[in-house]
């Protein structure tokens, strides 16, 4: 028998779906990395409240994934990514006008809470295009935007910040979040009409609604994962900054994302074959080495060789844990399992410079990545006890 024809993955919608996530990962991950330091200087912050500035944005994001996952639908897919982009664009404008922390802050949690409904719709409307039997290709393309969006987003925000004035790069976010606007303005979403029983309960909260129990698991591998994750983005800048690498932090997050562009081109084929087994220990393993790593490092070319193990990490870790939470979880509650994977990201990257932070004034950098790597191999663990060692040889779970 003939083998069945490969279904279209690439659509004009998937391309789309692709732009609006690209613009938004640059303005997020352009501001996480700059903010700290850009508090610093502006109000004079400390380690643990310049961290806070950063990771402040992730907070919002993290408390609307609460609820955005059952009120999706209610409200309309692409009214809400409309909505959501225009308060986007709003909050890097305002950036330059916030003469105050608080305010600041302020700005960082709306646009934080924005950031987080239009990452959760933008994914939930592409998975309804993706084909189901190429779900962790189609999800591994996908999640390039934020590949991109990494690799761009502190390369320009270090080089804008270090040529030109705090104001361009503010300019440069509020242009990004506008071009994710423009996209999603042709972008045809498949409107989901909640049925009369979801209707008649739309107003009552139970822990379902918020979390899907199915993909909790492993979202707390993605929350561990996080945590590693945000070491890197919010103290890896003042860290070789203040030894006088300046040239290295940009060059670390370009290699960073080269990595994790080169892997995810081949991850998503792999888990489809061969199951999630086959690259998330690994992947957990490189981040883990990574953390380690920078910890050790005293020259270029260490950066270097973090940059290419963390990349590859995060670049497998993300998206396979992603499509593995889909796969546990029943169609109908796909959105809910969404907004669950992308939580647990927020709030690892959100809890990671501040629970984390300490570490500084008493081991200095070294002995904060040291800490980090050790929560990843405790992240691996966990995996393989929730997850890992149920899973069959066709990659289907026995427990999901």
């Amino acid at each position: 028998m003939a083998p069945l024809p490969q279904q279209r993955l690439f659509t004009r919608d998937y391309l789309l779906g692709f732009v609006v996530l690209l613009g938004a990962y640059i303005v997020f991950i352009a501001l996480m990395t700059f903010m700290a330091l850009y508090a610093a200087d502006r109000f004079n912050a400390n380690d643990t409240a310049a961290g806070f500035a950063a990771s402040s944005f992730v907070i919002g994001a993290g408390l609307v994934r609460l609820v955005i996952g059952k009120y999706l639908d209610f409200i309309g897919r692409k009214r809400t990514l409309v909505l959501a982009l225009a308060i986007f664009v709003l909050g890097s404008v305002l950036y330059p006008f916030a003469n105050h922390f608080a305010l600041l802050i302020v700005i960082r949690l709306v646009q934080g809470t924005a950031f987080g409904v239009i990452s959760t719709a933008v994914t939930s409307a592409v998975l309804d295009i993706i084909p189901t039997s190429r779900r962790s290709e189609g999800l591994g393309y996908f999640s390039l935007a934020a590949t991109l969006g990494t690799a761009i987003g502190p390369f320009a925000a270090v080089r804008l910040s270090q040529i030109t004035s705090d104001e361009w790069v503010f300019a440069f976010t509020a242009i990004c979040a506008a071009i994710s606007l423009l996209a999603v303005l042709p972008m045809r979403i498949n409107e989901h009409t909640p049925t009369e029983e979801e209707y008649a309960q739309r107003w009552r909260i139970r822990g379902s609604d918020l979390l899907d129990g199915k993909a909790l698991p492993v979202a707390i591998v993605a929350f561990i994962s996080a945590i590693g994750y945000s070491l890197i983005m919010t103290f890896l800048s003042p860290y070789l900054v203040g030894r006088g690498l300046a040239d290295a932090a940009s060059m670390f997050f370009l290699v960073f994302a080269l990595a994790m562009l080169s892997v995810r081109l081949f991850a998503g084929r792999v888990q489809d074959r061969y199951g999630e087994n086959a690259v998330i220990p690994g992947a957990l393993a490189a981040m883990a080495l990574a953390l380690l790593t920078i910890g050790l490092a005293d020259s270029f070319w260490h950066i270097v060789i973090a940059a290419v193990l963390g990349g590859i990490g995060q670049g497998v870790a993300v998206p396979s844990l992603q499509a593995v939470g889909i796969q546990r979880t029943t169609p109908n509650r796909i959105p809910i399992a969404t907004s669950t994977h992308y939580l647990a990201l927020d709030t690892g990257i959100a809890v990671g410079p501040v629970a984390l932070g300490f570490m500084i004034p008493l081991a200095g950098y070294p002995g904060l990545y040291f800490v980090g790597a050790g929560v990843v191999v405790i992240g691996a663990l966990v995996y393989w006890i929730a997850h890992g060692r149920h899973v069959v040889r066709s990659g289907i779970s026995v427990g999901g």
